[in-house]
């Protein structure tokens, strides 16, 4: 039994199921803390009240699902020491898909008790401003993400915790400026968190050329990984590549359409009220 994913050891892939007490403590630490930041708050009264919880526990589950088939078998040992493409799929589950729909499942009492930490507002303060997010989430995404790195943190159980868990407080930093109302951000209007994504979704970072035209595996740990039928580890580096590219401006695009959307939905509730003043 081993308690967090790592490299294969040279041990054939096989299909028989592992556990991984690790993943499971932090999925059930993900679960208590949001039963804390909801069993205080009033029984809802108003159908709309009544959605609006269930959808948020929806969100926030998704969000749990997401970083635990991000981690867990058979995503979590294959990305861990098999194929690079596995683990380009781990990095968009714990990065880009699980931190918006946590932040987007909390309750907005959650970021409100944030307040009476003045310390820590400080540091969120400094830690999420836009372009510091912008710059933090991708100078992580390059390092973690560099073969010189990647390949002696894979080799343990604590290496591979460690770039997992960077993953998911990059993606938590980079988009707490887009959904969480605190700090507040006023300048941060709807058209410049379009353009924080799009340019996002755009960007093209240096592991993405070496995977992508590099004539020779990038990462020792796939490389000389005992190979899966119907795979190379050329070939495979270069679908991850793919993955981390089209996967990264797919889901960029998604948020901007609901950023977009939401700006639309709140300009149509303003004019009402702009017309019942004349």
């Amino acid at each position: 039994m081993r308690w967090w994913c790592a490299s294969s050891r040279g041990v054939a892939w096989d299909w028989t199921w592992q556990p991984y007490i690790g993943v499971w403590a932090l999925v059930a630490l993900l679960a208590v803390f949001y039963w804390l930041q909801v069993r205080k708050l009033p029984i809802p009264e108003s159908p709309t009240e009544r959605s609006r919880r269930r959808r948020q526990a929806i969100l926030f589950g998704g969000g749990a699902l997401a970083l635990w088939s991000a981690l867990d078998w058979p995503l979590g040992p294959l990305g861990s020491g098999y194929l690079a493409s596995v683990h380009m799929v781990q990095y968009l589950l714990l990065a880009l898909i699980g931190p918006p729909l946590l932040l987007l499942g909390l309750p907005g009492t959650s970021y409100d008790k944030l307040r009476a930490w003045p310390r820590a507002l400080t540091v969120l303060r400094n830690t999420t401003q836009p372009l510091v997010a912008f710059f933090i989430f991708n100078v992580a995404v390059t390092v973690t993400h560099w073969p010189s790195l990647v390949d002696p943190l894979m080799r343990s159980q604590v290496g591979s915790f460690v770039l997992d868990i960077s993953w998911l407080l990059a993606g938590i930093i980079f988009w707490w400026p887009l959904i969480s109302p605190v700090p507040e951000w006023p300048r941060f209007a709807p058209i410049f968190k379009m353009a924080y994504l799009g340019l996002n979704g755009i960007m093209i970072r240096p592991p993405f050329f070496i995977l992508l035209f590099s004539k020779f595996p990038a990462y020792a740990t796939y490389e000389l990984a005992p190979p899966i039928p119907g795979t190379s580890a050329l070939s495979d580096q270069q679908l991850a590549a793919g993955i981390m590219k089209l996967g990264s401006a797919l889901i960029m695009v998604v948020a901007m359409v609901l950023v977009f959307s939401d700006w639309v939905r709140s300009s149509q509730r303003q004019e009402p009220a702009r017309a019942d003043r004349f």
